[in-house]
């Protein structure tokens, strides 16, 4: 009997807009996607300077000792920390300074226990800036990403071994909300990225679109054979930064063709802003990542909850989620949604089930929503 495929690569890219996790949170995280199967963890996290904005400049001491203990319990967790710099925004590609800049920060990661980094290019505009790399790369911003890349690679110190590096293309998606953000791409962005990056490098993806309803076999297939590189897809499930920051995303993972893995390298889901309740949709994930073949959404989130907060919890949960869901479509949030009577009754004792755990972080990041439930509620009473 063949084993069922798994991904290789399966965990979390914290790389959303909006405050960073905290080390608390992020090491539990780990001990509970550990239990799950999750092996990799991506720290992108748009928001922290050293990160982006400020991506030349070391650590703080301070910042750097929590930094050097994350890594040292994903190591204890079986996880690799793979980190991500994020040095595009303004960066002059023919400049030779900010590859040894990257270098050498990339030194200290790689003392410290990583091996494996991430040049991430998203979320730029999609030409390039300088007239010096305009004419040095064609004017393929492409080209120019790719050899950056393999700048780097060749750069890296003799003595570095089994070092892994990705890359997340500026072209990341077929969505067209790229282009409308960022300006039009250049035509075969991908071959022509594929032309300069070295052929060890994994390419980062998040499917049909930035945030993907569905992602199928034959999607991916046809990516892969554009970049012509292991693929990795990072998945924007469940995370609610930016444009969906009043959503919340309590539901399971669904619409993931079960045959990714023949065609994936890596698999990983970018959390919701919300630290204690990214557990329970993360749950889900974990589940398909580990063996899409035998992943079941409905049960996965119902043991989810039921682990979680026991099964006497679980109807409630169903409630929130409902709420959240209808909430999530409903767009004049100045028009509260209209609930029937047995809808209303179930949403009260969803309300006064949380009101008793009020002191739960949890119940704190749901105040928004549960809030707009109270406001709907009042608008439907008599």
């Amino acid at each position: 009997m063949n084993t069922p495929l798994s991904f290789r690569r399966r965990g979390i890219v914290e790389g959303f807009f909006g405050s960073p996790w905290s080390m608390r949170q992020r090491a539990a995280m780990f001990e509970f996607g550990a239990a799950r199967g999750m092996n990799t963890y991506l720290y992108a996290p748009k928001d922290d300077p050293y990160h982006r904005e400020k991506w030349r400049l070391p650590y703080p001491s301070e910042r750097w000792k929590e930094m050097a203990r994350l890594i040292r319990l994903a190591e204890r967790c079986r996880i690799d920390f793979v980190y991500g710099f994020h040095p595009g925004k303004g960066l002059l590609f023919t400049d030779d300074k900010p590859l040894r800049t990257l270098i050498a920060k990339a030194s200290r990661f790689f003392d410290a226990g990583v091996r494996t980094f991430a040049v991430l290019f998203d979320d730029i505009p999609s030409r390039l800036t300088y007239a010096k790399d305009r004419s040095r790369f064609d004017g393929s911003l492409a080209r120019a990403e790719g050899q950056w890349v393999a700048e780097i690679v060749s750069r890296q110190p003799s003595a570095w071994r089994n070092v892994e590096w990705w890359i997340c293309p500026s072209y990341y998606s077929e969505d067209p909300l790229l282009a409308r953000v960022f300006g039009r791409f250049e035509h075969d962005f991908l071959e022509k990225l594929s032309g300069t990056l070295p052929p060890s490098v994994a390419c980062m993806w998040t499917g049909p679109k930035i945030v993907s309803k569905t992602i199928g076999l034959a999607h991916v297939r046809r990516v892969a054979e554009r970049i012509d590189r292991r693929l990795i897809l990072w998945d924007n499930y469940p995370v609610n930064d930016l444009s969906m920051s009043a959503e919340m995303h309590l539901g399971p993972l669904t619409g993931r063709d079960a045959r990714l893995p023949e065609a994936v390298y890596g698999y990983l889901n970018n959390p919701l802003l919300q630290e204690s309740l990214s557990f329970i949709p993360l749950a889900t994930c974990f589940d398909y990542a580990a063996c899409p073949a035998r992943y079941n959404p409905e049960p996965s989130w119902r043991r989810a909850i039921t682990e979680r907060f026991g099964a006497d919890a679980l109807r409630h949960w169903r409630v929130i989620r409902k709420f959240c869901e209808l909430d999530g479509h409903n767009k004049n949030r100045d028009i509260p949604l209209r609930l029937d009577m047995s809808e209303a009754r179930a949403f009260c004792a969803a309300l006064d089930y949380f009101q008793k755990r009020r002191r739960s972080a949890w119940v704190r990041e749901l105040e928004p929503w549960t809030k707009r439930l109270q406001k709907t509620l009042a608008a439907d009473m008599p």
